[in-house]
């Protein structure tokens, strides 16, 4: 009876240190996992910072091309304008020039 009870007290210490390990186990696979997921969010953050940047590089390019052309449309309409306001000149000075000797004339 006796080397029964010691075989049951052996048995009990091994489950203990079973039971032991695995808590030990449980305890790093947990700290190492909580460790990846810091990387994770980390390197996540980084990635996300890194995105915003490039898509704001890209916005502030696409906004001066697009100001750019539309300052070359702007600049060209304005020489049109120009050349016609000057082509008219003529005609109007002729017109003030008439109506000047026509109130003469009266």
């Amino acid at each position: 009876m006796e080397k029964v009870w010691e075989d049951l007290k052996k048995i009990d210490a091994q489950a203990d240190q079973i039971q032991s390990d695995a808590q030990n186990k449980a305890k790093k696979i947990t700290s190492l996992a909580k460790e990846d997921a810091e990387k994770l969010i980390t390197n996540s953050r980084i990635y996300a910072e890194e995105e915003a940047q490039k898509l704001y590089l890209k916005a502030t390019q696409d906004a001066n091309q697009k100001r750019d052309e539309l300052l070359t449309a702007s600049q060209e309409t304005a020489m049109k304008l120009k050349i016609k306001a000057e082509k008219r000149m003529d005609q109007a000075v002729l017109a003030v020039v008439h109506a000047v000797l026509e109130e003469n004339k009266l």
